[in-house]
């Protein structure tokens, strides 16, 4: 149990490195992304349940509390950035299919690791985790007639069922921290960077099984794939930057957890359920392919870049500085 135990916290420090370390094993290793792609609706679950282990219950309430504050960063992540997109692609130059891969991408809910990335960068894993689970919980009803109006595409999503698959998922991991904290509270507290590492090994699960076919996109065009990969790291990285912006009232930790959300976003709920139209679309689902990458590669820059310079930009508004990755406490300027 102590060595278990050893090994989910060294996970929980490094979790950045390890999802990087991830990407590049399913990518180098097709055979390994091929094993963990029928097990990725588990590990979901699992970095589910560890985001509702590191959220604090009071942080979590004070969020929830202030509704004005709560509407303005899910009306942001849900539908502002969207709208920024569209109004973005209409001014650019790139093909059509590349438009609406933007467009798809941006549209998406925030991905549902938000929380738990948020955790191990020592940011707002609650104010994450409301806006990730509000916005993929209504993501059934909203994203087809968007996903028509603003790209084109026609999405084949059964409400029902994709509701209930959500629902199962985090209304499970919910009960089952709930149970958790109520008969193993004490073990909680005492071990912060196990409680990470156990959304790092559903993570890392994720990013090794999103490389499924990842190889064969690549190679099929590589010039081409090399191009939509800069795009996609640079999207991702502009929506994190103007939103931590656009949110910075809110503090340090606030601010970057919106960016956080609005630029990471749940591709792979969209490629699934964009599938029949993507097939003769061939451009919109390698740069839906290409956006993957950001979300698993771009934490430990982040964390980097958290460390080395604390954002001194934000900090001069008063903010604190930003709680160590993996601390018990979130941060709530």
């Amino acid at each position: 149990m102590s060595k278990a135990l050893a090994c989910l916290a060294a996970a929980g420090r490094h979790g950045p490195l390890l999802l990087c370390v991830g990407v590049m094993l399913g990518l180098m290793l097709p055979t390994l992304a091929d094993v963990m792609r029928p097990i990725m609706g588990i590990a979901v679950f699992i970095f589910t349940l560890g985001a509702f282990l590191k959220v604090d219950r009071e942080a979590f309430q004070l969020e929830a509390r202030d509704r004005k504050r709560m509407l303005t960063v899910l009306s942001w992540t849900t539908f502002g950035v969207p709208v920024v997109t569209y109004l973005f692609v209409r001014w650019t130059s790139f093909s059509p299919d590349v438009d609406a891969g933007i467009i798809l991408t941006m549209l998406a809910p925030p991905v549902g690791s938000a929380a738990a990335i948020a955790a191990m960068l020592g940011l707002s894993a609650s104010l994450a985790l409301i806006a990730t689970v509000a916005a993929t919980i209504l993501s059934p009803f909203y994203l087809p007639p968007l996903a028509k109006l603003m790209a084109g595409a026609e999405l084949d999503i059964d409400v029902i069922a994709m509701s209930l698959r959500l629902a199962l998922i985090v209304g499970g991991a919910a009960v089952c921290s709930w149970l958790l904290r109520r008969y193993a509270s004490g073990w909680i507290q005492k071990n912060p960077h196990a409680m990470t590492g156990i959304s790092v090994v559903g993570l890392i699960v994720v990013a090794i099984g999103a490389m499924h076919g990842m190889d064969r996109r690549i190679w099929a065009a590589p010039g081409q794939a090399a191009e939509l990969l800069l795009l996609a790291f640079a999207l991702n990285v502009f929506f994190q930057l103007v939103s931590a912006g656009l949110f910075f009232r809110l503090g340090t930790c606030r601010s970057l957890t919106v960016g956080l959300a609005s630029g990471n976003r749940n591709v792979t709920l969209v490629w699934a359920a964009a599938t029949p139209f993507l097939a003769s679309h061939p451009g919109i689902e390698l740069f839906l392919a290409m956006s993957v990458f950001p979300i698993f590669m771009l934490p430990l820059l982040m964390r980097q870049a958290l460390r080395l310079h604390e954002i001194p930009s934000l900090i001069r508004f008063g903010a604190r500085p930003l709680a160590p990755s993996g601390a018990a406490v979130e941060g709530s300027d």
